[in-house]
């Protein structure tokens, strides 16, 4: 069984899967060589041109490494389209475009493709200021629990088992051997139940609020209700939180303040469309 610490899972977010952590920023236009317009070699009729090219390039670049002979590379990459260009072409002629599976993923990109666009385009026309992530960053510095925390624990499936468990240890028994031998979290079970140091937002908050409640050394009474099952918690330690330096995850902050407010874009355009989900 796979490791079922009681972490907190981050939600998926719309940003994160349309772009991609790396295209969380707003993306820099490439620099653009030439006309445009310029066409560089043509496939049954059909034109490759000098920004074709460009973008071609940038996003190969994006995937493996340049090519330092600039001419070798533009020769390689022609080659490449031209082999795209015929296999599409060719796909089209044989109506693959037709089939259901391929429209699907073809309409698919299109609408990711749009989504993005969109996206990059919000980001662009309301742009986030340092200001605006260092008020965040205080924000969240602010409402952050000024402790972490180490503890043990051990998961079970049922609540009868996790209140045997706590029997054996008002015994004597040994937290960490029990742990091993009973805990369903296989990760922190073979370390005798020890989740290592965490902080709040590691945590899901019933497991957390738990932790924050036993002094050090103290054990629950009762078992611990999760969406992983039953604990049982072991507080081994605390000491203070040493919040990150802004400059440090600046990055991140500013992250966070794109995801709200794309998320409050998003739900504006909710609130404003005609949505209808069928049972």
């Amino acid at each position: 069984m796979t490791s079922i610490t009681p972490t907190r899972g981050g939600r998926p977010l719309l940003l994160i899967a349309l772009l991609g952590l790396g295209l969380l920023v707003t993306a820099c236009e490439g620099k653009k060589g030439g006309d445009d317009s310029k066409v560089l070699a043509t496939v049954n009729g059909e034109a490759i041109t000098e920004k074709d090219y460009q973008d071609y390039l940038k996003l190969r670049q994006t995937q493996q490494a340049p090519i330092s002979d600039k001419e070798k590379e533009k020769k390689v990459v022609l080659d490449e389209m031209v082999n795209r260009v015929l296999l599409v072409q060719n796909a089209v002629t044989n109506k693959l475009d037709e089939e259901p599976d391929v429209y699907f993923q073809i309409k698919r990109q299109r609408e990711n493709v749009l989504a993005r666009a969109m996206i990059r385009k919000y980001l662009k026309d309301t742009p986030i200021s340092d200001d605006d992530v260092k008020k965040r960053y205080d924000q969240e510095v602010e409402k952050t629990h000024k402790l972490e925390y180490r503890a043990r624990h051990i998961l079970t499936e049922t609540e009868a088992e996790a209140r045997e468990i706590i029997k054996q240890l008002d015994k004597g028994a040994s937290f960490a051997d029990l742990a091993k031998k009973k805990s369903v979290d296989v990760r922190s079970g073979k370390e005798g139940g020890d989740l290592g140091w965490f902080n709040q937002g590691a945590m899901v908050p019933e497991f957390f609020d738990v932790v924050v409640a036993l002094k050090k050394g103290q054990t629950t009474k009762d078992p611990v209700k999760t969406d992983f099952g039953w604990h049982v918690i072991k507080v081994e330690d605390s000491r203070p939180l040493k919040v990150p330096p802004f400059e440090q995850i600046k990055p991140n902050i500013r992250q966070l303040v794109q995801q709200e407010k794309i998320d409050a874009m998003v739900k504006e355009l909710k609130d404003k469309a005609k949505v209808k989900i069928n049972d």
